[in-house]
């Protein structure tokens, strides 16, 4: 039985094929990178002096990175981060209609003078025996600040940004709740880089 030339060279390409294909190996996935988190809060007290001025003094915390939690989950409907450290957890739900394409851009705080903004945010205060509970968005009416993402590996799911928070007229936190307790600013901040975005 004759066969054609071309059905030869098919044949043998074939065979090359073959061997090429079983010789290759695939090139290992790379371990996604460990995640950086940075994380601040600070209590800003006015007081009014003898002279009719306003003199501050507050305190604060700057958390080690290695006793920082954070998590990013994301929906249909919002992305939210979460942070904590010591005292401290912060909490973020950014509505996920104005998220851009890409995640990233500047997202500013929703306030109840500023209901249409994207990102609800709340703030918790843990202390031995209990701890100071704040609804941001729902409650604070000069409420500022935003979260911003800087990065977005869409493939691995990995973000990278900042936040700001800046809430005026809130009670103090280390208090225990009496009517007269003074009140003060407070100031959380923070960053992330290559935190992964969970999908649900």
């Amino acid at each position: 039985m004759r066969l054609s030339t071309r059905t030869l060279f098919l044949a043998a390409l074939a065979t090359v094929l073959a061997t090429a294909c079983s010789d290759k190996t695939e090139e290992p996935i790379p371990a996604d990178p460990d995640s950086t988190l940075r994380m601040g809060s600070y209590f800003d007290f006015t007081t009014i002096t003898p002279a009719g001025g306003t003199a501050h003094s507050g305190f604060g915390t700057t958390h080690s990175s290695l006793d920082i939690k954070g998590s990013a989950a994301m929906d249909t409907h919002l992305l939210v981060l979460d942070f904590s450290a010591g005292t401290d957890a912060v909490h973020f739900e950014i509505d996920r209609t104005k998220l851009t394409a890409s995640l990233l851009g500047a997202y500013a705080l929703r306030s109840s003078a500023r209901p249409t903004e994207p990102v609800f945010t709340s703030y918790v205060y843990r202390r031995n025996g209990g701890s100071s509970i704040y609804r941001f968005s729902d409650f604070t009416q000069n409420l500022t600040g935003d979260v911003t993402i800087t990065a977005y590996d869409a493939k691995r799911q990995l973000a990278s940004g900042h936040y700001e928070v800046r809430a005026p007229e809130q009670r103090d936190p280390t208090s225990i709740g009496i009517n007269n307790d003074p009140t003060c600013t407070i100031l959380l901040a923070g960053d992330f880089e290559n935190l992964k975005v969970k999908t649900q």
